[in-house]
């Protein structure tokens, strides 16, 4: 008798996921915030996939259509007020804690091969100033820049990002949910800084340290900049 090939295959992978938490249950209000997410970063928002996190009840089916529209994908959505809407149009909902789904048990559990971090390409490096207009996307790695990003230029990573000159532009880091990515710059008067679609403007980061050597990283989910020599 011949033995037939295996339907599937089992791997441990890690996989990019960003926490879309509900501030409020007002549906005009995440669309309109969503639309200048995408004006502001398109890069990061598109494919960007999502655990949507809630401690309010709001329109289930209104926030997945918001967020489809712009590109996010939504996976999961955590424990709590929104669980039974997303168990009713056969969304997983997840654990607050791990974000991971809940297992059921088999009688004879296949054990995966561990988790393999993919591996990181050397760092792009961009020895001319990024003038306005201009976007540079370092894809699988961190992105250095030797020289100055223009106000109205966008400089991109998968990775951190490091600018030995002002950072005048954007500069969105951890695009496809790196958390642990940094954005670091010689002299700070940033339009935008983002890292794993978590986002500040110029008007919030004017409130930071402006024109020093500054930067940025996340802490508890929440956009951190400040002062750093580099």
């Amino acid at each position: 008798m011949t033995r037939s090939r295996p339907a599937l295959e089992l791997k441990g992978r890690m996989l990019p996921i960003t926490r879309a938490r509900v501030l409020v249950a007002d549906s005009a209000a995440i669309r309109a915030q969503l639309a200048e997410m995408v004006r502001q970063m398109p890069q990061a928002v598109k494919g960007m996939a999502v655990v949507i996190d809630s401690d309010i009840a709001a329109d289930l089916d209104a926030l997945l259509a918001a967020l489809r529209e712009v590109g996010i994908q939504p996976l999961a959505v955590s424990e709590g007020p929104l669980a039974d809407a997303a168990r009713a149009v056969g969304l997983p909902v997840v654990s607050r804690d791990s974000g991971k789904s809940p297992v059921a048990p088999t009688p004879a559990p296949v054990a995966a091969p561990p988790p393999v971090a993919a591996a990181r390409r050397p760092a792009r490096v961009i020895d001319e100033p990024v003038r306005s207009g201009q976007q540079i996307y370092a894809e699988g790695c961190d992105l250095i820049v030797l020289n100055t990003v223009s106000p109205g230029a966008e400089v991109i990573a998968d990775g951190c990002i490091h600018v030995y000159g002002k950072l005048a532009g954007r500069a969105l880091a951890g695009v496809k949910g790196d958390e642990s990515a940094r954005v670091f710059c010689r002299k700070l008067d940033a339009e935008l800084i983002a890292i794993a679609g978590i986002y500040a403007v110029a008007e919030q980061i004017k409130a930071g340290p402006v024109n020093e050597p500054a930067q940025a990283w996340l802490v508890d989910g929440r956009l951190k900049i400040e002062a750093h020599k580099i």
